[in-house]
């Protein structure tokens, strides 16, 4: 519907009309006139005649941007954001999770989502991946925290820089933390006191997100004293422990405690939900409440199973908008929602255009029905590094079935990271496996992993028993591995590079450096996939690959030596060669192998690239082995904080140094040179 306003702010002191059409989607200021000429055409022309005027004026304004919202014609979005906490944790998803009225209420008057997924374990990736429904690596985003902020893809911004052009007043209290560099015009407002309450005028449609950190990691690093005399709301006793946890009083205490922030989250949920109630606008307004990822007990936050992608997500839709939803009240829908469909969600209820370049799409809004949501049955994950602890794994979640690819297998999920060890249940973990007390499901975590993996999520919720090597799930293995090899290879993944590589030669324009690219990654990945051959098949292939002029290829035909072990001691002499490359990296991967197997101390090539690397991220890189050796081959290679003094301080070097000192968090720590400011060590989140 066409309709006048005269509600813009002034223009060079002269006041000015607007046309626009209340239908279309998107663009602010359409077509504008003075003021004093509308009266004098309004005045001096007939009815008919002001009629061909205004279609004119409005046949000469682009469609694209013959838009502007108003309350009455778009709904209200809002997100309420808990941190850390995937389904396990709340009633309504899981059984023994905590109570939450307030967000089953939402779902009573709205949707629940079963399978909804962030698609990394962690905070920065996730939110980036919210903020520019992108797939991490895709677009160089897919490291916590970033070393190097990665530019937005080319014609592309944060979505709801798309929601203020279509008139939406967009708030952030007020939590960022992306990866990727924000850009202008985002947010009207990004702060602790930002809120739809503070728009210029009450009738504007209004996107609004709001994080809560009351449910956040650190609310778990609690002292022993805090233990031994805090008592929980929740009883401990009630708990059910996931199944490869330890059943202690601490690990009970710890979960109980946790769901006591849950049903903080639940109440701030109500007093937002009232807020809206109060301000008349509940039913003009779609709110969704999800967790930013997984979390926040141990194997959780940071880990690519279930616990760290599962996320709740809960929609309250408005009596206004109902023709939006897809379901009638209180439906639970089984398809497959991500993160990076969160940001085409929003942008599509509220008639926006959702940019081509993005990964995701809408999932609510005109024209979805619950068939087709239903049908969507697939979910992407990915974890690299996380703070100073490097990993690279890949999942597909596909139906009832999760698909996991570790490149680095021979990297135990319980390997050192500063951050996380600050929970007591963390310490207690590897305490109990150093004491060799562990046993079963609880001490797969300090294990190597296998190359592959692949669970029942259904009849293994907590995902303890690997069907990969079960005959009877070959088939299924077999199509996962090929859907999870397609994917890497289509997006193209870029972490088949080091991220001490990408720092030096990508990050100006990672999508393009991955396009120029996009063969040589598909040539890595065939490498890398190697070691999912028997080692006598995989063997000509990778020797090779050890000795092409590519180094990238020799750097992963060591890797993959090093996943095969002692099956691939045969060809060390053909691999003892790369510890002289002229690329670090590659000697890096070598000592990995023959320290893996016994024939050299890595320690000594280790802590030399250390030493002598100018490259902060690739010390960072050789540091993660030193500890991995320090502490998981029974004291056979030590090191002493002595023994190094590296000529690169940024990156993670100190935390790794620290952590070697015996003080993982050492009275006035300073930052490392190489961050930035808002990634300094005790901003983790």
């Amino acid at each position: 519907m066409t309709r006048l306003s005269g509600d813009l702010p002034p223009t060079r002191g002269q006041k000015r009309v607007t046309l626009y059409d209340g239908s279309s989607d998107a663009g602010r200021y359409p077509f504008q006139f003075p003021l004093s000429t509308y009266f004098l055409l309004m005045k001096t022309l007939n009815m008919p005649q002001r009629a061909l005027v205004l279609i004119l004026a409005l046949a000469c304004c682009p469609v694209a941007s013959c838009a502007t919202a108003v309350a009455a014609d778009r709904p209200n979005i809002v997100w309420i954001v808990s941190e850390d906490n995937s389904i396990h944790y709340l009633e309504h998803f899981f059984e023994g999770g905590a109570p939450a009225p307030n967000i089953e209420a939402m779902a009573a008057h709205g949707l629940t989502f079963n399978n909804a997924f962030s698609n990394a374990p962690v905070c920065s990736v996730a939110r980036t991946t919210l903020a520019t429904a992108c797939y991490g690596p895709r677009i160089g985003t897919q490291f916590h925290r970033r070393y190097a902020m990665a530019p937005m893809p080319q014609g592309l911004r944060m979505f709801p820089a798309y929601l203020r052009d279509a008139g939406y007043y967009t708030t952030n209290n007020s939590k960022k933390d992306y990866n990727a560099v924000e850009g202008q015009g985002v947010w009207d407002a990004s702060s602790r006191t930002a809120s739809w309450r503070n728009r210029p005028k009450q009738d504007q449609p209004f996107f609004h997100m709001q994080s809560h950190a009351q449910s956040h990691e650190g609310s778990l690093h609690f002292n022993h004293a805090v233990f031994e005399n805090d008592k929980t709301k929740t009883d401990p006793n009630s708990i059910q422990l996931a199944d490869y946890h330890p059943n202690t009083p601490l690990f009970r205490y710890t979960h109980a405690r946790y769901h006591d922030r849950m049903l903080d989250i639940d109440e701030i949920v109500g007093k937002t939900i009232e807020q809206l109630r109060q301000d008349g606008l509940l039913e003009d307004t779609f709110i969704f409440y999800f967790g930013d990822h997984g979390g926040v007990l141990p194997r959780s936050k940071g880990y690519i199973y279930e616990s760290g992608l599962h996320v709740p997500l809960v929609i309250r839709v408005p009596k206004n908008f109902k023709h939006l939803a897809p379901s009638a009240d209180g439906t639970r829908l089984d398809g497959f929602v991500s993160f990076i469909d969160f940001g085409p969600t929003t942008l599509h209820l509220a008639g926006v255009k959702v940019p081509s370049q993005v990964d995701g799409k809408a999932f609510l809004g005109k024209s979805i029905s619950q068939s087709a949501i239903n049908a969507q049955d697939e979910s992407f994950g990915y974890a690299d590094r996380f703070d100073e602890k490097y990993d690279f794994i890949r999942s597909i979640r596909k139906g009832k079935y999760q698909y996991i690819r570790n490149y680095q297998p021979y990297l135990p999920d319980g390997l050192n990271n500063n951050y996380r060890y600050k929970n007591l249940a963390f310490a207690e973990w590897r305490d109990l496996y150093n004491a060799g007390k562990l046993s079963g499901a609880a001490k797969q975590f300090f294990d190597s992993k296998p190359p592959e993996m692949l669970f029942d999520c259904e009849t293994d919720p907590h995902q303890v028993k690997n069907l990969a090597n079960d005959p009877k799930y070959a088939k299924v293995l077999t199509k996962l591995r090929r859907r999870l090899q397609q994917t890497v290879k289509g997006l193209p993944d870029l972490s088949f590079y080091p991220e001490s590589y990408l720092a030096d030669n990508a990050m100006q324009n990672p999508v393009a450096f991955g396009q120029q690219h996009k063969q040589q990654i598909a040539e890595l990945v065939d490498i890398a996939d190697l070691a999912l051959l028997p080692f006598k098949e995989a063997k000509p292939a990778l020797l090779a690959a050890m000795t092409s002029d590519d180094p990238m290829k020799r750097y992963w035909a060591a890797m993959a030596c090093t996943a095969f072990a002692a099956d691939a001691s045969e060809i060390s002499v053909n691999l003892k060669p790369l510890l002289e490359d002229n690329v670090l990296i590659v000697r890096m991967r070598a000592a990995e192998f023959l320290g893996r197997i016994g024939e050299i101390n890595p320690q000594i090539t280790l802590t030399e690239i250390v030493n002598t690397t100018k490259n902060s991220v690739e010390a960072t890189e050789a540091l993660n082995s030193i500890v991995w050796f320090k502490d998981f081959f029974n004291g056979k290679y030590p090191v002493k904080r002595s023994d190094f003094n590296p000529v690169s301080d940024g990156a993670d070097v100190d935390d790794r140094l620290n952590y070697i000192n015996g003080v993982p968090y050492p009275p006035k720590a300073g930052k490392g040179k190489g961050r930035k400011p808002d990634a300094a060590k005790n901003k983790k989140k």
